[in-house]
C-alpha cells in the first residue's frame, strides 16, 4: 500500500512540473502584457539559452526584415533609452505600474517624439552612444502604442526584436513566456550527446580516467546509449547533456527549460531557467562544458554544481547532482528535459558500479591552485594574482614561458589555458625587454590565440606592463604605433550626393580598436552612427541642420586606444 502511496505522489508531482502553464504561472499576471508585435511569434532565441559568457536574457522574436512596428506591450513610461554600437544597439526600457519593466533591443529607430529627443541630446553632448534615465513624467505611454520600429543594430546577427520581461527591483530577467506571451509549441527538445565527468582519483569510466561522451540514439520516445556493452562507473561521477529545443515553424536551436536527474528512481539533481541575476550569470562558464564551448560550439547542460558555481536556478541537488559509484550495485539513471511548454525528452539507461582498476597510475604532479584561496605567482619575467573564487574548482597549476619572436618586446607568457574559465579578473604584469627605444605610451598586453592577437590593456610601469585580465591563456607586451584606416565607402571622387540619404565610412583599428571618433561638416559637428559589426560609421543628411543646394567640407577624426590619430578631410554637394 505504501508503494503504491509513493508511485502516486510521484505521479501527482511529474504532472505538475509538465503542466508549466498552469502550475507555474500563477505568480506572474498572464494578462498584463501583450505581445510587442502584431503578427505570430516565432523565436530565434529563447529565455536563458546559454551564449558565451551569459545566459540570454530574453526572447528573440523573428521579424525577418527591418522596419515592423515595435508595441508597448503595457501602459507605463520610458524610464531609460540605450544607444551603443554594440549589445542592444538601440534600446528602450518601460516601466510599468505592476512592478516589472519591459525591454525592445536592437531597434532601427524609436517613434518620432522619442528620435527627435534622443538627436537632440546626442547632439546637445557631441556623442553617439549613449544611456539615459528619465522620469515618469517625461514620455507617458499607453498599452500597444507605437514605441519603435524593428531593426538588427548593435550585436544583432540579423534582424529580430530582442525582448525582456524585468523584475523593477532586482532587475532580474524573467522568462517572458509566463506573462502570456503566446508562442506554438508541441516540438519536444533533441538530444545529442550524454557527458561523464570523473571526478577523484578513484573515479573512472569503462576503466578509465577521462570526460568521456557517449552517442544517444532515439528509440521509440526515448533516448539510449549508442553501445552494446553495459556501462561501467566507478568512482564520483557527474553528467552533463547536449541537448537544443526546437519550437514550432521556425529552424532555429533554441534552450531548454527544465532537467532533472533521476538515480533509481530518487530525484538527485533539478534545474529550472525560471529566473537569474545579472550579477550570477557569468556561473554559465561552471553550469556548461565551458571547454566544449570554446574549442567546438558545442553547448553542454551539466546536472552537478562546482564548489564556486552560485547560480540560484538548482533545485533538490542531493550530494550537489555528483553520484557515487559503488562495486557491485547496478544504477537505473533517466533525464527529464523539458522546454517551456511541457514537452518532453528523456534520456534512459542502465549501468553498473564496478571496482576502480588499480592499474591505472593518475597523475599526482604540480600544484593545485585552491579555489578558495589567494594565489599569487612569480614566475621569471611574470607576476600573475588571483583572488578567492577566481576559479570554480581546485585546478593544477600550468605555466609556460618562451620566447616571442615576432614582437621581441617581452617572452610569451601561457598562464594555464583558454580552455579553463574563470570568474573574477586577475592581475598581470609582464617584464618589458630591456632597451626598449619605443614610446612606451604605445606599448599593450595582447593575449594570443594562434597568429591572432588581443587587444588586453595595460599601463607602463618601471619595465613592466600592469594589467587585467577575464580569461587565461597566452599573453605578450606588443606596440601599436599604427593609426587607425578610414575607408569612404560613399564615392567623394564625385561627391554629389543629393540622391543619396547618408555618407558611409568603413573605420577599424588593426591593433588595439578605436578609442574615439568625431566628424565635422562646415565645421560643426554632426552625428556619426557607428555600427562594430559592420565596422562602419554614417552620417545621416539631415536637412534641419544642413543647408541644401550648396558645397560642404567634411572632416571625419579618429583616435584608437593607444593615442593614434587619423583624419580624413573632403567635400560634397547636398
Amino acid at each position: 500500500m505504501n508503494a503504491l502511496i509513493k508511485i502516486k505522489f510521484s505521479l501527482l508531482f511529474l504532472l505538475c512540473f509538465v503542466k508549466f502553464g498552469s502550475c507555474q504561472t500563477s505568480k506572474y499576471p498572464k494578462d498584463f502584457f501583450r505581445s510587442p508585435v502584431d503578427f505570430p511569434i516565432t523565436l530565434s532565441g529563447s529565455f536563458a539559452e546559454l551564449r558565451n559568457n551569459h545566459f540570454h536574457s530574453g526572447i528573440d522574436i523573428r521579424t525577418f526584415s527591418i522596419g515592423k512596428l515595435v508595441y508597448a506591450s503595457a501602459s507605463g513610461y520610458i524610464s531609460r533609452i540605450k544607444v551603443s554600437a554594440s549589445g542592444f544597439g538601440r534600446a528602450l526600457y518601460l516601466t510599468h505600474p505592476n512592478g516589472y519593466v519591459t525591454v525592445y533591443g536592437h531597434l532601427n529607430k524609436f517613434s518620432s517624439k522619442i528620435e527627435n529627443f534622443i538627436k537632440a541630446y546626442q547632439y546637445k553632448n557631441k556623442k553617439f552612444a549613449l544611456d539615459i534615465d528619465l522620469n515618469p513624467n517625461q514620455f507617458p505611454v499607453k498599452k500597444s502604442e507605437v514605441i519603435a520600429f524593428s531593426g538588427n543594430s548593435g550585436s544583432s546577427g540579423g534582424p529580430h526584436l530582442h525582448f525582456e520581461i524585468r523584475d523593477e527591483k532586482s532587475e532580474d530577467p524573467i522568462n517572458p513566456l509566463y506573462f502570456g506571451i503566446k508562442i506554438k509549441d508541441t516540438t519536444p527538445p533533441k538530444i545529442y550527446n550524454l557527458y561523464i565527468y570523473p571526478q577523484d582519483t578513484s573515479s573512472r569510466i569503462d576503466g578509465k580516467y577521462k570526460k568521456t561522451r557517449i552517442n544517444l540514439v532515439k528509440r521509440g520516445a526515448n533516448y539510449v546509449l549508442n553501445r552494446k556493452s553495459k556501462l561501467q562507473l566507478s568512482g564520483l561521477m557527474g553528467f552533463g547533456v547536449q541537448v537544443n529545443d526546437f519550437m514550432d515553424n521556425t529552424w532555429g536551436r533554441c534552450g531548454i527549460h527544465m532537467m532533472q536527474m533521476f538515480v533509481n528512481d530518487s530525484l538527485r539533481s533539478s534545474f529550472k531557467l525560471e529566473r537569474f541575476s545579472f550579477s550570477n550569470s557569468r556561473y554559465i562558464n561552471s553550469h556548461m562544458d565551458y571547454e566544449l564551448n570554446k574549442i567546438k560550439n558545442k553547448k553542454i547542460h551539466k546536472s552537478f554544481i562546482e564548489k564556486n558555481n552560485d547560480l540560484s536556478v538548482y533545485h533538490d541537488m542531493i550530494n550537489r547532482g555528483f553520484v557515487n559509484f559503488k562495486d557491485g550495485k547496478n544504477y537505473n539513471i533517466r533525464f527529464d528535459i523539458y522546454d517551456w511548454h511541457g514537452n518532453k525528452s528523456a534520456i534512459i539507461f542502465s549501468c553498473q558500479g564496478v571496482k576502480t582498476n588499480s592499474n591505472y597510475v593518475f597523475d599526482k604532479n604540480g600544484i593545485i591552485i585552491n579555489c578558495d584561496s589567494v594565489n599569487e605567482f612569480k614566475e621569471r619575467g611574470v607576476e600573475f594574482k588571483f583572488r578567492p573564487k577566481t576559479f570554480y574548482s581546485d585546478i593544477k597549476y600550468d605555466y609556460l614561458e618562451t620566447k616571442d619572436s615576432v614582437y621581441g618586446l617581452s617572452d610569451c607568457h601561457k598562464i594555464f589555458n583558454n580552455k579553463i574559465p574563470i570568474h573574477k579578473y586577475f592581475t598581470l604584469k609582464i617584464r618589458c625587454k630591456k632597451n626598449i627605444k619605443i614610446d612606451t605610451n604605445k606599448l599593450y598586453v595582447a593575449k594570443k590565440l594562434g597568429k591572432a592577437i588581443y587587444y588586453s590593456g595595460g599601463v607602463y610601469v618601471d619595465g613592466w606592463m600592469i594589467t587585467k585580465s577575464k580569461s587565461l591563456g597566452e599573453f605578450v607586451v606588443c606596440v601599436d604605433t599604427i593609426p587607425p584606416v578610414i575607408k569612404p565607402i560613399s564615392y567623394f571622387k564625385n561627391p554629389n550626393f543629393r540622391r543619396y540619404r547618408n555618407i558611409k565610412f568603413k573605420v577599424y583599428d588593426k591593433h588595439t580598436g578605436i578609442k574615439k571618433y568625431n566628424a565635422y561638416i562646415d565645421g560643426k559637428w554632426v552625428l556619426m552612427e557607428r555600427d562594430l559589426k559592420t565596422r562602419t560609421i554614417s552620417y545621416t543628411f539631415d536637412k534641419t541642420r544642413l543647408k541644401k543646394g550648396i558645397k560642404h567640407s567634411i572632416v571625419l577624426e579618429l583616435e584608437d586606444l593607444r593615442g593614434n590619430k587619423s583624419k580624413f578631410k573632403s567635400s560634397f554637394y547636398w
